[in-house]
């Protein structure tokens, strides 16, 4: 393995991190206030399970690396609705108050990223891979 492959499999574990740690959250702080916040938005909010429960299973598929292009995918879906639906009139970098999209716009890109990156030889995907080729 050479150093981008390592660097790729940093990135790709703390990403799923980050989403996974997102989803716990929403259901620890009570996903009753997400529920609301949601609604609050015009979204439906049964939305917001689908959301906690994407981002607390895909997190931990992409620390895996298992099914690693399909959740960047759904990932970067997600957050192009997060930064149409909520963060879009508090600008890129925020108002002074609230944080703006910029962060949402860096999980995009990764999303996007994991979408046509090699596959890892770090991955559950690698090793699967491996063994239909068999």
């Amino acid at each position: 393995m050479n150093k981008q492959q390592y660097m790729s499999l940093l990135v790709r574990v703390v990403f799923g991190f980050m989403f996974f740690y997102h989803g716990l959250v929403k259901f620890q702080g009570g996903i009753s206030n997400i529920v609301a916040y949601f609604d609050s938005l015009g979204l439906p909010g049964g939305l917001a399970y689908a959301i906690a429960i994407i981002e607390l299973v895909g997190g931990l598929l992409l620390i895996l690396g298992l099914g690693t292009r399909i959740i960047g995918a759904i990932f970067a879906i997600i957050m192009v609705g997060a930064v149409f639906t909520a963060k879009l009139p508090l600008g890129l970098f925020g108002d002074g108050t609230y944080a703006g999209y910029e962060l949402e716009i860096i999980y995009l890109v990764l999303g996007i990223y994991y979408i046509f990156a090699q596959r890892s030889k770090f991955s559950l995907d690698n090793v699967f891979s491996k063994s239909k080729a068999a």
